[in-house]
């Protein structure tokens, strides 16, 4: 809801600052005193175009700022989601125009985009009559307000629920049947990499065996003779086996006569035994090393396919087991692609049969709906001085062969005016004041369902008056028990129906001209509608029957 409105420097306006409240806020005055001043200024704030002509003469720049309240938990969630700060329920929305041309548009003191702020006005206020911000005109705003009208929430999610549903596994299959090609190629690649890889059949922990095998068969000459060499050094002639037993027998004998002497004893007959044992091993081992050149060549091979597969597949020789189980997987997952696609078709199928019935459903509920809204809003524009007026709710099938987030239907308005004229889209509509009083009997009929709670109409009762000027009036007036109105007017009629009465008024001199707008009390208010009247002669009679229309507008 607008709390708050403060002007400065914009077109006659010099500085300016109102407070609205709940209900319907009237807005009147003399013909040229700038009542649509205001309704620029609300435009401009939420997102319209502007250029450095609204800016009051002799300024160099203008200055909007407008201040409302976010009951809708969403609407703070959007600002979030823009990095935007929040304070609570509150917003204040600045914009600044300079003499260059530019200008600044600011959301909670954060700098956005035009784009944005327009974005986020649409969502805040709805501006009726020949301006921006008529969303009456948007199909999606059409619909909306039939399938709020019609109460059927349950079934809009459900269509909405099951195209969700289509769309993400159509992503899925579309993505995987874009990589068929690639992955045929791959499939061909892998299959001749296992198929080298199988013909080596590299096992775990293979590759430091051979390694070790090869290194003994290429050397088993030098190590029986190395083996036979040192075993004659420690038993020939006077070997290191003799030594140690003269030394071990001489230390016996000492050890007799200084006992000091046995631990020296002790160490020489561990060496001793321990020769004794070298020399058995490398007896034994020299009788188990083989002379085999046949085996050593096929070690040689084994090893050499090892290094090109390693050098070719850029892996250590012993990371080839490793690289041929990733193979195979790698392998599997892609041969059962084919599986995955058409069990993914299937699940495409199912998704679209889903979206189907839940939009015919749907369906049914607007045709339900449609009938009902056109009978109700053209009753609403038939007492709006339009006698001939129809209001029809077009279903057009939707121009599409995949399912639709929304359904299987677009929405339409149309409205004819006269007697004998086709309904025309109701955004063709040419009057403005047609169009303003058929948008006003959609919004009594539909009052508790949109979500902009402030609507602004802007000489809604143009062309009218008598008795169908007090309807409007009363219209407003109830649309206010749900929403916040701002109503421009011209038309006691109307005026003498508001909660909040205000008055644009201007002053002239030989170097300026200034609006201002007042906020008038219940006196003045009277003396107003007098006016509005009577025009420029005001009598007591006048006065009376503005008193009259006030004190009976409070009453309704």
């Amino acid at each position: 809801m607008l709390t708050a409105l403060q002007i400065h420097n914009f077109v006659t306006i010099e500085s300016l600052e109102i407070d609205f409240g709940s209900g319907m806020t009237t807005l009147t005055g003399e013909t040229g005193a700038g009542k649509s001043i205001l309704v620029d200024a609300l435009g401009l704030v939420l997102g319209d175009k502007a250029d450095s002509s609204l800016i009051r003469s002799q300024c160099e720049r203008a200055e909007i700022t407008a201040q409302f309240t976010l009951p809708e938990a969403e609407m703070t969630a959007w600002l979030e989601l823009q990095d935007i700060p929040t304070d609570d329920d509150e917003c204040i929305i600045r914009r600044v125009l300079n003499s260059n041309g530019r200008s600044k548009a600011y959301i909670n003191g954060s700098m956005v985009t035009l784009a944005l702020l327009d974005e986020f006005g649409s969502r805040l206020i709805d501006i009726h009559g020949q301006h921006a911000h008529q969303s009456l005109g948007s199909r999606q705003h059409q619909r909306q307000l039939l399938d709020g009208f019609a109460a059927h929430d349950k079934l809009c999610k459900a269509v909405e629920s099951a195209w969700q549903e289509w769309l993400t596994t159509k992503e899925k299959l579309q993505e995987l049947t874009d990589q068929q090609n690639e992955h045929r190629d791959q499939l061909r690649l892998l299959q001749f990499q296992l198929q080298e890889l199988d013909g080596l059949a590299p096992v775990a922990g293979e590759w430091h065996e051979l390694e070790q095998q090869q290194k003994r068969l290429a050397n088993a000459q030098m190590l029986i003779s190395t083996a036979d060499e040192i075993t004659q050094q420690l038993y020939a002639g006077s070997g290191a086996e003799e030594r140690l037993q003269n030394a071990d027998n001489r230390l016996g004998e000492l050890v007799e006569l200084d006992p000091s002497l046995a631990e020296s004893h002790a160490m020489i007959r561990s060496a001793l035994i321990e020769i004794q044992e070298a020399s058995s091993a490398l007896q034994g081992y020299a009788g188990t090393v083989e002379l085999d050149p046949q085996l050593l060549a096929e070690v040689d091979e084994r090893l050499g396919n090892y290094h090109s597969l390693a050098k070719k597949y850029q892996c250590d020789p012993d990371q080839l087991a490793d690289l041929q189980e990733k193979l195979k997987t790698q392998l599997a997952s892609l041969e059962n692609a084919g599986e995955t696609l058409e069990a993914l078709q299937q699940q495409l199928d199912k998704a679209v049969q889903r979206w189907k019935s839940a939009a015919q459903k749907l369906g049914k509920s607007r045709q339900k709906a449609a009938k009902k809204l056109q009978q109700e809003v053209t009753g609403q524009i038939q007492q709006l001085s339009m006698p001939h007026g129809e209001f029809q709710v077009a279903l057009h099938p939707a121009k599409s062969d995949e399912p639709l987030r929304y359904g299987q239907e677009t929405v339409e308005f149309l409205v004819s005016a006269n007697p004998g004229m086709t309904p025309q889209p109701i955004s063709k509509v040419a009057s403005g004041g047609e169009l303003s009083r058929i948008s006003l009997a959609i919004q009594v009929v539909t009052a508790g369902i949109g979500k902009i709670e402030t609507l602004i109409f802007d000489e809604v009762d143009v062309g009218i008056g008598g008795a169908t000027a007090e309807v409007v009036g009363q219209l407003l007036r109830q649309i206010a028990s749900k929403r916040q109105i701002l109503c421009v007017t011209h038309l006691p009629q109307v005026a003498s129906q508001a909660h909040l009465h205000l008055r644009v008024e201007k002053e002239s001199n030989k170097n300026a001209t200034s609006s201002t707008v007042v906020r008038l009390d219940d006196k003045q208010r009277v003396q107003e509608i007098a006016r509005m009247l009577g025009g420029v002669e005001m009598t007591e009679r006048t006065l009376d029957h503005a008193a009259e229309m006030v004190s009976r507008g409070a009453r309704s």
